[in-house]
């Protein structure tokens, strides 16, 4: 279980970093897309702007108004006084830069040189900044079309955030996104593994490839080699047992045979004794080896669902066990039986309850005290 835990937590490490490295280069690829984004907008509208001017003055020029025809002044009709267009006619009278007056002061008309050369340029009228485009009518006169840069880059930085609405709502839902996408194709990894979990302890059939993805089967198919391998050790080593509990299962019952002639024949009393000890340590190698070839037995036996197995009754093993073991009972002087009528039915092997009932009772029996 600890194993599973440890690779559950690898896997879920690797998840984790995946979807950060996903998530920051979304993050970082959103915020230089974002960044382009706005640049070009702010630019855009800029520009936008600058082809109002330009409108705006080719507009005076088919209307060809004369000095004494322009409505208020030069200035252009604006919803408010911030994003008004001012257009005046550049002749000697204006007022230069720099007469000490600001723009509020000069009225609607801005205290531009007549001398400013044609063509779109950013001036400072009084300590305000002014985009100021310079255009010569078809009646050779020069005018003035200006509207302040704070309104344009306001209007210009509006526009642009407004390109950035789009990346904040969508590379949240992006990021959610990705991390479940991440999650989602880890999914048969997780699935892998509880599957392998829940096998039991002698189940060394091959993983199932099928459904798996194609990165994920090399890894699969290196666990079924080792699974292969690891079947191939303990199938040699259960051999191994089996045929050690045959080989010399001959040899202890011909050396307890030869005991039981040697104790019919005349003796000293020390040398009885000697040979007593002799026939239980004889007696001890052979259940040594009758649990040695349970144990094969067991190990040998196909691994088959506890659910499928058919019911046994306990007061059937323990009456078959204490058959059994009812002469070495009574050689002890040991009161052995089984008392009352109460039965329990357990789904397991009748093989694997013999011989766990058989070597509690035989040690039981073996260590309990003479007349116990």
């Amino acid at each position: 279980m600890d194993g599973r835990q440890r690779q559950l937590s690898r896997t879920k490490s690797l998840q984790r970093r995946l979807s950060w490295a996903l998530g920051v280069a979304i993050v970082v690829v959103a915020a230089l897309a974002g960044g382009f984004s706005f640049v070009s907008a702010f630019h855009a509208a800029n520009a936008l702007q600058d082809s109002t001017l330009h409108q705006v003055a080719a507009l005076f020029d088919r209307q060809r108004l004369a000095p004494h025809q322009e409505q208020d002044h030069g200035q252009a009709p604006a919803p408010d006084e911030e994003t008004r267009v001012v257009v005046q006619h550049l002749t000697e009278g204006t007022h230069a830069m720099g007469d000490g007056g600001s723009a509020d002061d000069a009225g609607p008309v801005l205290p531009l040189p007549p001398d400013l050369p044609e063509g779109l340029q950013t001036l400072e009228v009084a300590g305000e900044a002014f985009r100021v485009l310079v255009a010569t009518t078809r009646l050779n006169e020069r005018i003035a079309v200006s509207q302040e840069t704070a309104v344009r880059d306001t209007i210009a930085m509006d526009s642009a955030l407004r390109t950035l609405v789009p990346l904040l709502v969508l590379v949240p839902v992006l990021l959610l996104l990705v991390a479940d996408l991440v999650r989602k194709m880890f999914g048969p990894l997780a699935t892998l593994s509880a599957d392998i979990d829940r096998r039991a302890g002698q189940d060394l059939q091959p993983i199932d490839e099928a459904g798996l993805p194609s990165e994920v089967r090399p890894f699969a198919a290196a666990i079924n080699r080792l699974l292969l391998r690891v079947d191939s050790a303990m199938q040699a080593q259960r051999r191994f047992v089996a045929d050690a509990a045959h080989e010399l299962r001959s040899p202890l019952t011909a050396l307890s045979l030869q005991a039981e002639r040697l104790a019919e024949a005349p003796m000293p009393e020390l040398a009885r004794e000697r040979l007593g000890a002799l026939r239980r340590g004889i007696a001890r190698g052979r259940n040594l080896l009758e649990q040695l070839l349970s144990l094969a037995r067991a190990q040998a036996a196909p691994t088959v669902d506890a659910a499928a197995l058919p019911a046994i009754s306990l007061q059937h093993i323990c009456r078959c066990v204490l058959e059994d073991l009812l002469p070495l009972a009574e050689s002890r002087h040991i009161d052995l039986g089984v008392e009352g009528s109460e039965d329990a039915q357990v789904q397991a092997s009748e093989t694997d309850l013999v011989t766990v009932a058989r070597n509690l009772l035989d040690n039981a029996i073996r260590y309990t005290p003479l007349g116990g």
